[in-house]
């Protein structure tokens, strides 16, 4: 019996030979697991290769276009399945294994020109299908991750927006592009502060998510509102501390960083994506202060910010008297910031010690208590911090 009969006999029996192929594959290669794909499916997508295969044996020739076509196929599959390339190419060749062994061992033993010849005319065969699976795979791959990262991008602008979410919803898009969503979440939102170089952001972005992805399990969505970049991640110990470290090693790019506060699964993380934003907002209007703010430092501000009227309610209750003299605003912000230490106002602001005590009393007749010591009170601290960051109400 010569190998085309042994070939042609056996292309009857493929659906043996491919379903033990399968039982290898399945056991062995990573991505092949019953998380990705039915085995009767796995089964049904590979018998027409190893039917190609066998006939291009029998013929004597390289695959046909339409065997092409059905290896091309096969490679889109694995692709949008998640597959590796590397257990891709390696299937083929575990392919390419059975035959042979199957056409060797079927009947008498082969002579050694027969099992040369076998073996060449296999090599052939599978590396025309391999080639056409693996250029398939990858234009796959290109147009899924396009696809993607689209929906990863809209997913975040809805977490950002104004309207009602459906948890279920989110969560069903947020499993499409690869995210734990019953892992603990919170988001990142980035600005620039400077931004006069166009690619400065891009840089910010990048440098942020090389410093967290080694420390993560899951996929990190990312999108935009406005001016801003939204990064909702997996909970990372020692978050902040990172992203300090980040910021500080790229002084050049001079970004900020707005934390929220962790949602114990996905669907919630709407919430922390409104907090990083409302502690960016705080960090832009605090130049000096730190460039990683998380919202739990700065609720108090964020308050202010958010109910602009009834900050402007606080400044005019607590300071309304000397509103229309800023320096003694600027005294008074400084002396309770010093401890009421009259010495070290008079440093900070430059001035003899004199002028403050002189400033102080001003302050204290204008503003109707019996000392300093009666201005360490909430509404006086709440409205300097108001104008401190910006909320300005005009003189009474």
């Amino acid at each position: 019996m010569d190998v085309t009969q042994r070939a042609r006999i056996l292309s009857g029996q493929v659906d043996d030979i491919a379903r033990a192929l399968v039982g290898d594959v399945w056991r062995q290669l990573p991505g092949y697991d019953e998380d990705r794909m039915e085995l009767d499916d796995l089964a049904s997508v590979v018998i027409p290769n190893i039917t190609a295969l066998l006939l291009a044996v029998a013929e004597r020739r390289a695959p046909l276009q339409e065997e092409l076509i059905t290896a091309a196929e096969l490679g889109e599959r694995r692709a949008i399945q998640g597959v590796p390339i590397e257990a891709v190419v390696t299937s083929w060749h575990r392919a390419e294994r059975e035959v042979l062994f199957r056409i060797a061992t079927f009947g008498p033993p082969l002579l050694a020109e027969e099992h040369r010849h076998v073996a060449r005319q296999l090599a052939m065969a599978i590396d025309g299908l391999t080639v056409a699976s693996t250029e398939a795979y990858r234009r796959t791959r290109t147009e899924v991750a396009a696809h993607l990262e689209q929906i990863a991008t809209d997913l975040v602008s809805r977490l950002t927006g104004a309207e009602p979410l459906d948890p279920v919803a989110i969560e069903d898009r947020a499993r499409l592009v690869g995210v734990a969503v019953q892992e603990e979440h919170r988001a990142l939102a980035l600005r620039v502060v400077r931004d006069d170089d166009p690619h400065r952001m891009a840089r910010a972005q990048r440098l942020v998510l090389d410093a967290i992805r080694p420390r993560l399990r899951s996929r990190t969505v990312v999108g935009s509102r406005g001016d801003l970049v939204v990064i909702v991640t997996p909970e990372v110990p020692g978050l902040t501390d990172i992203l300090a470290r980040v910021v500080q090693r790229s002084k050049h790019d001079n970004f900020v960083v707005g934390v929220g506060l962790p949602r114990p699964r996905f669907a919630e993380v709407a919430g922390s994506c409104r907090e990083a934003i409302a502690a960016l907002e705080v960090a832009r209007r605090r130049p000096s202060g730190p460039a990683v703010v998380e919202f739990a430092a700065v609720a108090a501000d964020v308050l202010l910010l958010e109910n602009p009227l009834d900050s402007r309610q606080v400044i005019y209750s607590a300071l309304g008297p000397i509103l229309a003299r800023p320096q003694l605003i600027e005294t008074l912000a400084t002396y309770l910031r010093c401890g009421l230490s009259t010495r070290a106002t008079a440093a900070a602001l430059d001035v003899h010690e004199n002028t403050v005590t002189y400033r102080m009393r001003q302050i204290t007749e204008a503003l109707q208590v019996s000392g300093p010591a009666d201005l360490v009170r909430a509404d006086v601290l709440m409205a300097l911090r108001a104008r401190a960051l910006g909320v300005f109400a005009p003189p009474l």
